[in-house]
Formats: C-alpha cells, structure tokens, sequence
C-alpha cells in the first residue's frame, strides 16, 4: 500500500536539532517516517548547509531554499514603516520558496501539507486541492506585544508594539486560510479559536526526546549553580537573563552569596558577554555546547524567568526530563499545564522567584523528589512519541478530503471548510 505523502514547509533547516524549531521538525519528521511518504521544503542559510544533511535526508527528500541574512536594525525599521505586513512575513514570503513550491507541487503528488508558522503561508500557490495544516509554535503577535512592554532600550518599545500590532491581524488572516491550524497548548487554542471563530484547531504540542535527557543517578547535583538555555537572538530570553541579572540574582544573594548562573545557548549580546568577564557579576557565559545533558545533570535546578515570548518551551521540557527541579515564570511554563510544587516551583514577583531558588538549594532531598515526579510528567505527557501521535491523527483525519482551503471568495471558504470540520467532527464521533 502507498503511503500518504505529507510535504513540509519550515523557515528553517531542521538539521542539526540545537534550537527549538529545529528540534520539533526534526523529531516529528524522525517519529512520522514509517507512515507517511516525507518530503521538505525549508530555507537555510550557507553556513546551515555547510553542515551534513545526511541524517535528515534519511528520513525525508530535502529541498533547501536559499535565505538571506536577516537585515539590520535600521533596514527592519525601514521594511516596518513601509508595509502593513510584519517584517517576518516579508522576510519568509519569497518568489524563489514560491516558486520552489509550485514546481513541487506540479511535479509530485501530495495528499497534505504541513506548514509550521503563519508568515510561510503566502507561499503557497493560488489554487490547491490538498489540506493545509498550519501548526503555529507561537502565538507571535502575543509574544511581541509581551516583549514591547518590557523591552529595553524603552525607546524600542513603539517599533516592537507596531510589529504586534500588523501580527494581530495578518495572523489571524493567514490562520482562516488553512484547513486546520496545530496550536501548541489548549491556552494558544484558545487564543486561536476567539481570533477566528469557527476555525477548527488541533493539538500539535512540542515535545522532548526522554530517551536522550534522562536521569544520571551517577552525579550528584552541585547545590551552588542553576543553569538557563536558549537561543539569545531571541529577545524574550535576552531579557530574561537581563531582568533575573537585575531584580532576582540580589536577593538570592542576600540568602546564598555562593550562587552562581551559568548561561548555555548561542548569540550571547555583548551586555550578556560582558557579564561574564565582570567580576562583579555571579553569571557565567558557557554559550553553544554540542550536548547540554552533562550541565542539565551537574546543576542544582534550572531557572526560566522570562517574562515575554509565547509556545512552550524546549528548554524547559529538556530540564525536567533530566530530573532537574524548575523555577519558571508563569510565561515560561505557559501551556505545560505544569502544577506549581508538584513539577516545578512557578513565581512571577522577584522575591518569591528568589525565595523559590533559595529553597532549592536548601532542600536538596525535597527538591530531588518535585524534579522525578516533573520527569514522569514529562514522559508521560511530553515526550515526541506523543506528540507525534496527536499530528499523526490529524494526518489521517485530514487526508482524503481534497477540498481547496487558499484564495477563495467568502462563500465559497465558508461552505467548504464547514465541510472539511463537518467530516472531521463526524470522524471523531466515530473513534
């Protein structure tokens, strides 16, 4: 029996897995490859190609489309003042991804496609006889307007709040374009659902290798050190580190001088670099590391104080499935459906974010005890294999029903897709 063929779009290289779009599209693509015929599309910059693509390129066919660098300050000003479009709709919406596709398209026979974030969309042709699953890993116009009211320099904030403001409405656009959108947590569902209502959603969570971050009984935990991971182009964890650096490392300090951050993940700016060779400052600068389990095992916890961003967090997944105890923001944890003091500690106010460090590493055995259960938590209900399952669901109920989704008059996408949720609804009701 022939397989489905499912392509996927992405806006990045999902290989190697080391960031958290990355990481989704290459273990969904790893978990999904005996059912389904894979094909990608995706951008990548020179020097994402440089790398050995042959891992990826055993699990699906891989099409890489060239991408420039992302412009400047001063140019995404200008690109902002000169389009009601959001600069990222600009960046990603290219003639040669367009046209990558329609040649594709008119070359192979595709049962669906999957498209990870809203400013892909534009690429797709006019016409199309396949569902669309539109899977958003963060809500960004959210994440944005979060982001402008903390933003530093303040004077950046009126350009951050205009950008979420064109993402407010051409989100939600690009949402009731797609047959069904994949929503991260039930919270961005929700979100989704009240912007477009009507529109049919799924869930399509991130997830976590727990084969791979695990348990290491072996190494005792250094009751001195937390840790904090992430990509630091972008800016929600900048500023986290920022915000902890100023309102939260002085009053762990006034319990436990001897604490100590250390900071993995690559892009570092130079205020974070120069906290590292201040000394001064309690934060050290590891930046890019090939495996993080080692610093995931050595540490006392890990802190995840951001206060903007939206989606779920990798970082924090990867943490609790390495037995590690968590103090996260209530935005951090945002969509885990985590129980504050079951798997993690969760403290929005910096004193109590603190208070909950201090209490880590005084409490080492209680501590140990919150961080297994957050790994059972994870493994049941976050790792790949599950995820998978959700999108591979969606997958089948979705394929078949070749009705056009893209580019129709309001009659006709009303009627059509209340036609595509209508077989949906009727296939669940049958499960």
């Amino acid at each position: 029996m022939t397989k489905p063929h499912i392509l996927t779009i992405t806006p990045y290289l999902p290989y190697p897995p080391n960031s958290g779009g990355r990481s989704r599209t290459y273990n969904l693509i790893r978990h999904l490859r005996d059912d389904y015929r894979l094909s990608l599309i995706c951008f990548g910059r020179p020097e994402e190609q440089a790398f050995d693509l042959s891992p990826l390129r055993e699990l699906c066919t891989v099409q890489i489309v060239d991408r420039a660098p992302s412009p400047g300050t001063i140019k995404a000003a200008v690109m902002s003042l000169t389009s009601p479009k959001p600069v990222t709709m600009r960046i990603y919406h290219t003639p040669a991804m367009a046209r990558a596709i329609a040649d594709f398209l008119s070359l192979h026979s595709v049962d669906l496609i999957h498209v990870e974030s809203f400013y892909m969309m534009p690429n797709l042709p006019r016409d199309l006889d396949m569902p669309v699953l539109l899977s958003e890993p963060a809500i960004e116009h959210i994440a944005w307007g979060r982001h402008a009211k903390v933003a530093k320099p303040f004077y950046t904030r009126p350009a951050i709040l205009l950008e979420a403001m064109k993402m407010s409405t051409w989100e939600p656009r690009m949402w009731s374009e797609a047959t069904v959108v994949g929503a991260m947590s039930e919270i961005d569902a929700e979100i989704i659902k009240r912007a477009v209502p009507g529109i049919k959603t799924i869930l399509a969570p991130n997830g976590v290798d727990v084969d791979y971050f695990k348990l290491n009984e072996a190494v005792r935990r250094d009751n001195r050190t937390g840790i904090f991971m992430g990509d630091y182009k972008y800016f929600p964890n900048t500023d986290a580190v920022r915000y902890f650096n100023n309102a939260i490392m002085p009053l762990v300090h006034k319990q436990r001088g001897d604490f100590q951050l250390m900071l993995l993940g690559k892009d570092a700016p130079r205020d974070l670099l120069a906290l590292h060779n201040d000394p001064t400052t309690a934060i050290t600068v590891a930046g890019f590391v090939e495996d993080t389990r080692p610093y995931l095992h050595d540490s006392a916890l890990f802190v995840c104080p951001l206060r903007s961003g939206s989606g779920t967090r990798f970082k924090l997944m990867e943490a609790l499935a390495c037995g590690m105890p968590v103090v996260s923001t209530s935005v951090g944890a945002e969509g885990l459906d985590a129980v504050d003091g079951e798997h993690m500690l969760i403290r929005d106010d910096p004193q109590g974010f603190a208070d909950a460090i201090v209490h880590i590493l005084d409490n080492p055995i209680e501590a140990g005890e919150m961080a297994r259960r957050g790994r059972n938590w994870v493994v049941s209900h976050h790792a790949w294999a599950h995820s998978a399952a959700l999108l591979r669901d969606a997958y089948d109920k979705l394929i078949g029903h070749e009705f056009p989704t893209l580019n129709l008059d309001k009659d006709q996408a009303h009627r059509i897709v209340s036609q595509v949720r209508d077989a949906l609804d009727d296939v669940e009701e049958h499960d």
